[in-house]
């Protein structure tokens, strides 16, 4: 006897009507004669509440229906997968949550700070626009940030860092402070017409040579890295202070 057949000798033997069947389990009465004829199967809680209601245990319910038995079966590990699967997107959900609150705390920290050390906004340019950017003049040097707006779908990129770049005008040297483990300097034949090649040096705090393009010739390396040397107390000044403004920022 399948479930459907002790669903419906259960209910005849209490003298019920599928209608009131179905008003006390609270679905329709067509789902109450489907079972009954073997069209299809209730949900599991469903069928908890109608071990309840008869008074008769799941076991007693459920013996002898081998296709009923496979459809709980199957019902329970696809519910073990459903948990599993809600689990890893309740967890990715709040780590990105989490990261993006970060950045929104960061956002607010890094204006109030810019504010706070004298930088000025810059009000010139389209992306200035949509992307607040600051400035700051001193000790000869003069310094440029942006802050990347943060929105609700913004997560942690190179975007999101805040990079400063300081440039000093009298010796045409230029640098991209990331960190101070990646500072990129910049040599450009337009801004130091005495330089032989304009090409990207990364370099740490220390002015170590991390990195140079590969695609670079060999004399163009050499040239570069001696270019860096020989400028090595003006480019020190420039990374002890870029250094410093961008820690009072982000601190």
């Amino acid at each position: 006897m399948n479930i459907g057949e002790k669903i419906k000798q259960q209910r005849l033997q209490k003298e019920w009507t599928q209608e009131h069947l179905a008003e006390l389990l609270n679905v329709s009465r067509s789902a109450v004669s489907s079972w009954e004829v073997g069209r299809n199967y209730p949900d599991l809680v469903t069928i908890v509440a109608i071990s309840d209601l008869f008074g008769i245990s799941l076991d007693q319910l459920l013996r002898e229906d081998k296709e009923m038995a496979k459809n709980v079966s199957k019902k329970i590990k696809m519910n073990k997968v459903y948990k599993i699967i809600l689990g890893v997107l309740t967890f990715l959900i709040v780590v990105y949550v989490g990261l993006n609150l970060k950045l929104r705390v960061d956002e607010n920290r890094y204006k109030e700070n810019l504010v706070s050390n004298n930088w000025s906004a810059v009000v010139d340019g389209q992306t200035a626009r949509w992307i607040p950017q600051y400035e700051l003049k001193e000790n000869g040097l003069y310094f440029w940030t942006q802050v990347f707006p943060i929105s609700t779908f913004t997560l942690p990129s190179s975007y999101t860092n805040l990079d400063i770049i300081v440039r000093n005008d009298t010796k045409h040297l230029v640098a991209q402070i990331n960190n101070d483990k990646d500072i990129e300097l910049t040599i450009a034949k337009d801004n130091d017409t005495s330089a032989k090649y304009s090409g990207k040096v990364i370099v740490d705090k220390d002015l170590n040579v991390l990195e140079i393009n590969g695609s670079y010739s060999q004399a163009k390396q050499k040239y570069l890295k001696a270019y860096v040397k020989e400028h090595q107390t003006d480019y020190k000044n420039i990374l002890t202070q870029g250094i410093t403004k961008r820690n009072q920022i982000i601190e």
